[in-house]
């Protein structure tokens, strides 16, 4: 595995080219924004830029939002060939994959993956090759996935410095991830928005800026991924607000008794991840 072609040259797609450069390997690129394109360019974190680089990558990764990783792949799919390993970083697995997998061809091969990492900042200028180290890897299991196409995987997790690496299928990943990352997107924006004092940041401690740093959100990404998987984010939210609204009935009603076993059982659970 030497050459790479990397869909979208934002915080994580340029990341990854930085670090696989910085590998050695070859590494080419596109963005449909011209200025993205040239930044990386002059960063030296991809080789080219031309689209006709990728028939010759051994590995495609595409880091587009889901829909666009969708439409890219229809709009281009000539392009692709049997012999390489085609990816994607998508944070919503069920509805793209149902998608690529109507009109894919059985030959090519095709294995998601997750990288459990990330930041607040979007855009190349958000580029950050370290974010990956120690995080986890998710490989997602699909009817395209060949055996060489997750060793391939499993060596890139290694390459960009990644932690654990976990094969799981696309209902698990979706079902997890709405409670793991989008349940807490949700509940940092909630906090922020629900702010009505005057000078919240003279008193921002640890706490409130852990809790909030997520609120700093891409809203037309975060958008798509909330409704792509909303029928397991809702169900998270329901139960979210049932143990919320069990404390706030303790504390109203000087139930002390069940507010203190509330906080016991949580500190008890979360001692466990």
């Amino acid at each position: 595995m030497k050459r790479f072609f990397i869909v979208g040259l934002g915080m994580m797609g340029s990341s990854y080219a930085k670090k696989l450069s910085s590998l050695g390997y070859q590494v080419y690129g596109y963005d449909q924004d011209e200025l993205t394109l040239n930044k990386a360019l002059k960063l030296n974190i991809i080789k080219g830029a031309s689209l006709k680089e990728i028939s010759k990558a051994d590995m495609v990764i595409l880091t587009l939002y889901p829909k666009d990783n969708v439409r890219f792949l229809k709009e281009n799919l000539n392009r692709f060939n049997e012999q390489q390993i085609i990816t994607d970083i998508a944070g919503v697995k069920i509805p793209m994959l149902n998608e690529i997998e109507s009109f894919l061809p059985n030959s090519f091969s095709y294995l998601s993956h997750h990288p459990m990492a990330g930041s607040e900042k979007s855009g190349i200028d958000g580029l950050d090759e370290t974010i990956f180290k120690g995080a986890n890897f998710l490989i997602i299991s699909n009817k395209h996935a060949y055996q060489e196409a997750e060793t391939a995987l499993r060596n890139l997790a290694k390459d960009l410095e990644f932690g654990a690496i976990k094969v799981i299928d696309r209902e698990t990943h979706d079902k997890m991830i709405g409670f793991t990352s989008q349940l807490p997107h949700m509940l940092a924006v909630s906090l922020v928005n629900s702010d009505s004092h005057e000078d919240t940041k003279s008193f921002s401690g640890d706490s409130y800026r852990d809790l909030t740093r997520i609120a700093s959100i891409n809203e037309v990404l975060w958008t798509e991924l909330f409704n792509e998987n909303k029928d397991f984010l809702l169900k998270d939210m329901e139960k979210f607000q049932e143990a919320f609204n069990e404390l706030y009935e303790a504390l109203k009603n000087n139930d002390l008794k069940t507010l203190k076993a509330n906080l016991v059982r949580a500190r008890k659970k979360r001692d466990l991840y």
